[in-house]
């Protein structure tokens, strides 16, 4: 069966983490993903975070192109596509002559999106900068605690890979209705603020670790417990399935640190992976803290036109001959 995405083709002139994973999630939903890549050199990704780049580039052909030099094969190539996604400075496009009114005219149903760090104007659009600076100027990092580095990069896929796929299928569902493409600008800062509403609205206290019902504990042999018990009733659940139903009445209790201990004193007498065999399913809102191996699939799952087996990921212009 076809995936939901047949017949789109995407050239795809990122060279880091956010476009990769926004192209890699198309691929999966049956996409013609073509990496244009620099002669030589390729992708960053290529030489530095080998086993990343075959984890996100799985299913996509490769091109080599010096688009300094050959314009002309670009143009060619954008004139049969359906997208184009790019993640330069602002302005780097345009003085390479294939910036967005270039291309619109070559290919007026060509959705072109412009992947920066903060925007593709205003005061700090050529700014450098990686997934900690985004966080930081976004507010999010304040948010998880300033003095926090995440291990995971929250504005490269929430802000950035997120924000672009999104786009980029608002944009091909407006197509249906226009015929014509348009200019997807996202920014990495802007985008991560998505993550905000809560905070904004007043209820970060609730959601910082602040209260034991949304909580993580330590358990038995160095393992992890969380508790997201906001609700009264899961609150309570838990109460009585540890045996201290003295602390439901508790749950919001100005002085949170003997409820917290209590808790914690019971936590650590087993492991995580036991308590939640014990009493996962006792809707109390507990599980384990897991390690990175237990990840699932990233995308949604649709009935009629599911993702496709992909192959591995291609070599540096590997279908030059096809392709160009």
């Amino acid at each position: 069966m076809p995936g939901a995405l047949e017949g789109i083709r995407i050239l795809d002139l990122t060279r880091l983490l956010p476009g990769a994973v926004a192209s890699q999630w198309l691929a999966e939903f049956g996409a013609e993903v073509i990496k244009v890549e620099q002669p030589s050199i390729g992708d960053y990704a290529r030489e530095s975070y080998l086993a990343l780049f075959e984890q996100t580039n799985r299913g996509k052909k490769s091109v080599e192109i010096d688009l300094k030099k050959d314009r002309e094969a670009f143009l060619r190539l954008a004139e049969t596509a359906d997208v184009v996604m790019e993640g330069f400075r602002p302005g780097v496009m345009d003085r390479l002559g294939l910036g967005y009114d270039v291309l619109k005219e070559a290919n007026p149903r060509l959705i072109y999106v412009a992947l920066t760090g903060y925007g593709s104007d205003g005061p700090h659009a050529l700014l450098a900068g990686h997934d900690v600076n985004y966080l930081a100027m976004s507010g999010v990092l304040d948010a998880i605690g300033p003095a926090v580095v995440p291990h995971v990069t929250i504005a490269d896929i929430a802000g950035g890979s997120m924000q672009a796929m999104i786009g980029i299928l608002l944009a091909i569902e407006a197509r249906h209705k226009t015929g014509r493409g348009q200019r997807v600008d996202v920014s990495m800062t802007d985008g991560s603020t998505v993550l905000l509403p809560i905070v904004r609205a007043g209820g970060s206290d609730l959601l910082s670790g602040k209260y034991a019902c949304y909580h993580v504990y330590a358990a038995a042999d160095t393992s992890f417990v969380a508790v997201g018990a906001l609700e009264s009733k899961f609150w309570g659940n838990l109460c009585r399935e540890i045996g201290c139903e003295e602390l439901i009445e508790q749950q919001f209790a100005a002085d949170q640190l003997p409820v917290i201990l209590t808790v914690a004193e019971i936590f650590i007498m087993a492991t995580a992976e036991e308590w939640f065999e014990r009493i996962g399913d006792k809707d109390c809102c507990v599980t384990p803290v897991r390690n990175v191996a237990h990840g699932a699939a990233p995308h949604p799952t649709l009935s009629e036109t599911p993702g496709c087996a992909l192959a591995p990921a291609p070599r540096l212009g590997e279908h030059n001959e096809e392709l160009l």
